[in-house]
């Protein structure tokens, strides 16, 4: 009654009529009425500990002699998810049914019972071939021992698919009566890739001589699973199975030889590893390098050793084979050797992990053979650690180590060392290697914060170093920007020597801000030579179009007019076009308008338009000259603008 009441109050809650659910879907066809759904609905709103009245009211569906097919289907699909050791007589009665058998064993095949089991073996002789296949199947999961013999006799049933089911279930079930029994069958030709796998599912459930002698029996033929076995025997006999990986190894059979590399690259075993790196010097070159690459897959470094005695292979694929393992497995045990090797070595180096690899390099760099190998790996490898042994390499008597140290420093070094670096470079008497050494130098101050600083470090030496380090140094001014860089260069343009004169210019016309306008805009109206006076005008024309050169759009504005009529050549007013494009002013509008006038400029100047409306549509103080100077574009050029706001960032994901 306490039952009764307590599915009456779930019913009501789930909304579902409970007299009814039950008759319903006893009588329930798929596709016709809500049965199936209200069933499962108040299934999942029912408390476990209320699952034994629905676990009834589905008992008495299934057993109901005039309930429908569907209804007891969907029943035993029920029963799936809460049937208990009390449903296995009713649902045992539908094992022999062609259509409800596979429903009825998945569900006691979920029962952890061995009246489950039982109900399964008494219905398997006597039900129909396609119940046989689903009973024999779960049979094989449940690997109920008790059915061996009762399967076994159905090995030899003349439809294959129910035989080969059999052997299946034999293999799954396991142990050593399956094992004894599959030992002994000869299955038709047809089965025979079934029959491999039942050997191999029955050797997994063994150990020591019976697991052996399936996995043997394996072996001994052609079948592609043979590897499955050769990895099952070396779990059970590790040495047999290393010999016959060895034999596989060495033979000519192609299949095999590739499954034993992946075992090497796979398979846990130390015995494995040395039995490998033992046959590694006997073997021709090609499987030597198969070999080579899964003993680095694999990893284990007691194979460090032998990889490394195939370095002095002269075999080029072998060669690279014993660079790549030495890329998983090197250390700094193999540094030196790797630098000795030379070459693509310095890749492996270069991506070689682990304590201790730049600390070896480091200490190579006293060995008069191996330094230049070890600074290109250092450099590679980012390692800022070796900038204190560089900076003593940069004295070394040997002019190609000298010359690899500047370039070490110059990927390595940090303007924290531009000080050392420039008393080095400045100290050296050959001028080509002391300017290649400033070089360096500058390098280190392009990617430095404080520009000024390190420009000040170097410019100490400007006085008393040779007119190549002049240059050297007037050249990195114009990055620097400073007072003191300009005061600098300022003086050296009235220098004697025309090659540092012109240095002094170049480096001006190159400035980063703008200071030295005033004085480019001086050379531009004055300078006697005309090459001096484009190169000027150039610089002073760059400074107005740089974007974070400090000044106003009014003045930026101011010099680009101020250059328009010194800009006697088209390629000077064409720089001043493509300065215009950023500069947020109205009179730049009416000069590029202007331009768009002129049949010489007018391409140029209408792309420079383009760009100029898209910068600045949306600014509201600009509309009436973006309006204008878009309405004279022809309707071709006016497709092309774009919304600024509106594009996509670059590298955005």
């Amino acid at each position: 009654m306490k039952k009764c009441l307590m599915m009456m109050a779930v019913c009501f809650a789930a909304g579902i009529s409970c007299g009814d659910v039950w008759q319903d879907l006893a009588t329930y066809t798929y596709g016709k009425g809500t049965a199936a759904g209200d069933a499962e609905q108040l299934l999942q709103k029912t408390p476990v500990d209320q699952h034994g009245a629905i676990e009834d009211s589905l008992i008495a569906v299934v057993s109901a002699k005039d309930a429908t097919q569907d209804g007891k289907a969907i029943a035993c699909r029920m029963l799936q998810q809460i049937g208990t050791e009390k449903c296995i007589p009713a649902v045992a009665s539908l094992l022999k049914d062609e259509v409800l058998s596979d429903y009825a064993r998945l569900v006691l095949e979920r029962i952890k019972s061995p009246t489950a089991d039982a109900a399964m073996l008494s219905a398997l002789e006597s039900a129909p071939d396609k119940a046989k296949v689903g009973i024999m199947g779960s049979l094989g999961v449940r690997r109920n021992a008790n059915a061996v013999e009762v399967v076994a006799k159905l090995v030899a049933h003349s439809d294959p698919a129910v035989a080969g089911v059999a052997l299946a279930a034999l293999g799954k079930i396991g142990g050593a009566p399956a094992a004894s029994i599959l030992g002994k069958l000869k299955p038709a030709a047809c089965l025979e890739s079934v029959y491999t796998d039942a050997l191999l599912d029955c050797g997994r459930s063994l150990t020591g001589a019976p697991a052996v002698a399936l996995y043997e029996q394996v072996l001994a033929g052609k079948s592609t699973q043979r590897i499955c076995a050769l990895s099952g025997l070396l779990a059970v006999d590790e040495k047999l199975a290393i010999e016959k990986m060895v034999g596989f190894l060495t033979g000519d059979d192609d299949q095999m030889l590739g499954g034993v590399l992946t075992l090497v690259c796979e398979a846990p075993s130390a015995a494995l590893t040395k039995a490998m790196t033992g046959a590694l010097p006997t073997l021709p070159d090609g499987k030597k390098v198969g070999l080579l690459i899964a003993l680095g897959a694999r990893g284990d470094k007691e194979a460090l050793s032998s990889i490394c005695g195939c370095l002095a292979s002269t075999n080029e694929a072998v060669q690279k084979a014993t660079l790549a393992a030495l890329g998983k497995l090197g250390d700094a045990s193999t540094v030196k050797l790797l630098l000795e090797t030379g070459g693509s070595a310095t890749d492996v180096l270069t991506k070689m992990s682990g304590p201790g690899v730049d600390d070896t390099l480091i200490q190579a760099l006293s060995d008069n053979k191996l330094k230049k190998a070890a600074i290109q790996a250092l450099v590679s490898r980012s390692c800022v650690s070796a900038v204190p042994a560089l900076m003593k390499l940069v004295t070394d008597e040997d002019a190609a180590v000298r010359k690899a140290a500047w370039t070490g420093l110059g990927s390595l070094a940090s303007e924290a060392d531009i000080a050392a670096m420039a008393k080095a470079a400045f100290s050296i008497k050959d001028e080509k290697e002391m300017s290649e050494a400033v070089g360096m130098a500058r390098r280190v101050c392009a990617q430095a914060t404080d520009k000024a600083a390190c420009f000040d470090a170097i410019a100490a030496y400007y006085e008393s170093t040779t007119d190549i380090g002049k240059a050297a140094i007037i050249t990195l001014a114009s990055s620097a920007g400073t007072p003191h860089a300009l005061d600098i260069v300022k003086k050296t343009l009235g220098s004697a020597n025309q090659e540092l004169a012109g240095s002094a210019l170049r480096s001006l016309a190159a400035w980063s801000n703008a200071d030295a306008a005033d004085t480019l805009l001086e050379m531009a109206k004055t300078a006697t030579k005309g090459k001096e006076s484009i190169l000027a005008l150039r610089g002073y024309i760059n400074i107005a179009g740089l974007d974070n050169s400090g000044l106003k759009p009014e003045q930026r504005c101011a010099m680009l007019k101020t250059a328009d009529p010194l800009a006697t050549r088209p390629e000077e007013k064409r720089l001043i076009i493509g300065a215009l494009r950023t500069v947020r002013h109205a009179d730049a509008f009416a000069m590029m308008s202007a331009y768009m006038d002129d049949p010489a400029l007018r391409e140029e100047a209408e792309q420079s338009a383009v760009e100029m409306i898209s910068n600045f549509r949306k600014d509201k103080t600009l509309a009436a000259e973006v309006k204008k100077l878009t309405d004279k574009l022809p309707d071709s050029k006016k497709a092309d603008i774009v919304d600024k706001k509106k594009q996509p960032r670059k590298n955005a994901k």
